[in-house]
């Protein structure tokens, strides 16, 4: 980057250091200033960015010490070996305007031009902020988005899915795009907001909490360091909603992504698996059936066996039994004849005797 026409800072001239949020205030409403394209002292907490080398530069955070506020720090490969996470930096930067010709925006950007002193990692507030949130989340317990849905579609219930995008984004087609055949399935809705603002961000959150399923999406670049921001995280953690985030790229790691229920590194990402998730439930869901008629049918199988196995058993019951009757009654039979036949004996005994008898007084009487 041309450094042509850079006044640099001299002994003669009083030294100011100058924080980000004095420089947001000092440059930020004009579109001049006597700052531009001259060397001058700023102090502030670093933070790394995404770590890729652009023709020899990084483009990194220098944030303010006791505020939000802060701004691209452009680091020559040079001297960013010399720069840890978190230090407390004062450095020689000059100031640069560049126009964003796709939104119509302008953004500062400090470019470094020499390491003036440092601290060690000092004790950042958010930080220790952004620990307890998580801790906190990890208490709670993370809601289980692939569950509920899964379970809604079994259902053939409707997912009402809130996604917050930012004003001039286009991540919506990119959702819409992966969504495919699953749109069917969903309930979606759109609302923009100024994903810039962290009150837009919260208002927006709690306003549209009563959805099933509610997403904020954003693609990469610039100010991903809003969604670090404790507030937007206390504000999702109060949620009683599923929270989902697709968030910049795989790069970006933000707190608001670590106490999201379920995260995607993009929205591109985001709309795919909704895609996926709705696709192998239908499989599941389509397997169930098939396994189910193959159960109904083979407990059918197993029932008629079990019935036609019981007639038989019955049947050579009733066999068995007619079989004992009829035994039964050839024994009475028998039993009748015998006796019967005593009786003859006795009966004609009784005759031969009672002859006998009368023989006998016939006799007697002659």
């Amino acid at each position: 980057m041309s450094t042509t026409n850079i006044t640099a800072i001299t002994a003669a001239e009083p030294q100011l250091v100058y924080t980000p949020s004095a420089l947001l205030n000092t440059v930020g409403n004009s579109l001049t200033s006597p700052l531009l394209q001259k060397i001058f002292a700023a102090r502030g907490i670093y933070r790394a960015g995404k770590g890729v080398n652009y023709n020899g530069s990084y483009y990194d955070i220098l944030k303010d010490e006791f505020s939000d506020n802060s701004l691209a720090l452009v680091v020559p490969e040079r001297l960013r070996s010399q720069l840890r996470e978190g230090q407390l930096v004062e450095v020689s930067v000059y100031l640069s305007k560049r126009f964003q010709a796709g939104s119509g925006r302008i953004d500062m950007l400090l470019i470094l031009n020499e390491l003036l002193g440092k601290k060690e990692r000092i004790v950042d507030e958010h930080a220790t902020k952004g620990l307890a949130l998580v801790q906190k989340k990890v208490k709670a317990g993370y809601k289980d988005a692939d569950s509920f849905i899964r379970q809604r579609l079994f259902e053939q219930k409707s997912i009402r899915v809130t996604i917050i995008v930012g004003q001039g984004a286009i991540v919506d087609q990119d959702i819409k795009h992966q969504l495919r055949e699953a749109v069917v399935a969903y309930e979606f809705q759109y609302v923009r907001a100024n994903l810039s603002q962290v009150s837009e961000i919260t208002h927006a959150l709690r306003s549209n909490e009563e959805a099933d399923i509610l997403v904020i999406a954003r693609g990469g670049g610039e100010n991903m360091s809003i969604f670090d921001n404790p507030a937007l995280s206390e504000t999702a953690l109060g949620l009683r909603c599923i929270f989902i985030t697709a968030l910049g790229h795989s790069s970006d790691e933000p707190l608001l992504q670590k106490i999201a229920d379920k995260f995607f590194i993009t929205p591109t990402a985001l709309g795919g698996y909704f895609h996926d998730l709705y696709n192998k439930t239908l499989d599941d869901l389509n397997n169930s059936k098939t396994k189910l008629i193959a159960d109904l049918s083979k407990q059918i199988e197993l029932n008629y066996q079990h019935k036609v196995q019981d007639l038989e058993n019955r049947l050579a019951e009733i066999t068995r039994s007619d079989a004992a009757t009829r035994e039964r009654s050839d024994e009475l039979v028998r039993e009748l004849s015998d006796r019967l036949t005593k009786a003859k004996a006795i009966v004609i005994g009784l005759v031969i005797a009672l002859g006998l008898v009368a023989l006998y007084f016939i006799f007697k009487l002659i």
